[in-house]
């Protein structure tokens, strides 16, 4: 059997790990990560649907009749392996606050600065894209849910040695200040994703740190603002505090 592209393969507890496929069962994996070339074989339950669809075609493809494959690759050029880059982020929150004449209640304005930098020598970073998304929690919300106020998407396109700075489209929250009566919404940190060309995950910036586990699932999400669990599954039936968010 031939040998995949690299991918970030995730697991049910929300691990991540890079590594290509070497061979593969109905039950098992073999995988080789990409950072130390090691091979570890894996059970397939312990990974995502998503990962073993992924698995399944791999098996189609490879367990086709050897005329059928030579043909195919004499054909169709096979695809390159996924680059690594090197790519550094700080991230800039900007706040800009409004507080009532009575004192009452507070408008934030949230906007978040990503200054990216390509620190490969060589190399350019060329039609990547990047995916922000903002967050936000209800404070009349006593679970662990958790407003994804927008998601944006940019090119990114980066020269060896260069940098760019990319500035998300301000979102105004309003809350309460009175400590006895706590309703409204505040800021709750952002999680930035940035994939190659071939749409590989090649870097996260996350806030709270924990998020970042969480890019497929966020890469899903198509309707936005929406209210999330801890783990970024949309909430069905539930009621947006819109009346405290404006765009």
């Amino acid at each position: 059997m031939a040998q995949a592209e690299p991918r970030v393969f995730v697991s049910l507890a929300g691990s991540l790990l890079e590594a290509e496929i070497t061979t593969a069962t109905a039950d098992t994996v073999t995988l080789k990560r990409t950072d130390d070339q090691q091979t570890l074989t894996i059970s397939r339950r312990t990974l995502c649907k998503e990962d073993n669809a992924y698995i399944s075609r791999w098996q189609e493809q490879n367990t086709a009749p050897a005329t059928e494959k030579a043909s195919a690759s004499a054909s169709v050029p096979a695809p390159g392996p996924a680059q690594k880059f090197r790519i550094v982020c700080q991230t800039l929150p900007a706040k800009s606050n409004r507080g009532s004449s009575n004192g009452d209640l507070r408008t934030v304005e949230v906007t978040y600065n990503f200054n990216l930098s390509n620190q490969e020598v060589r190399r350019d970073l060329q039609n990547a894209r990047g995916t922000a998304i903002t967050l936000a929690r209800s404070l009349s919300d006593p679970g662990d849910n958790l407003i994804v106020l927008q998601k944006v998407e940019f090119e990114l396109n980066l020269r060896a040695q260069s940098k760019m700075v990319y500035t998300t489209p301000p979102v105004r929250l309003t809350y309460s200040q009175d400590p006895t009566d706590r309703y409204g919404v505040k800021s709750h940190g952002y999680v930035l994703i940035i994939r190659d060309s071939a749409g590989n995950v090649i870097h996260v910036e996350a806030s709270p740190d924990a998020n970042a586990r969480y890019t497929k699932e966020i890469l899903a999400l198509d309707k936005v603002p929406c209210l999330v669990d801890r783990e970024f599954r949309p909430k069905t039936g539930s009621n947006l505090p819109l009346y405290h968010i404006s765009f």
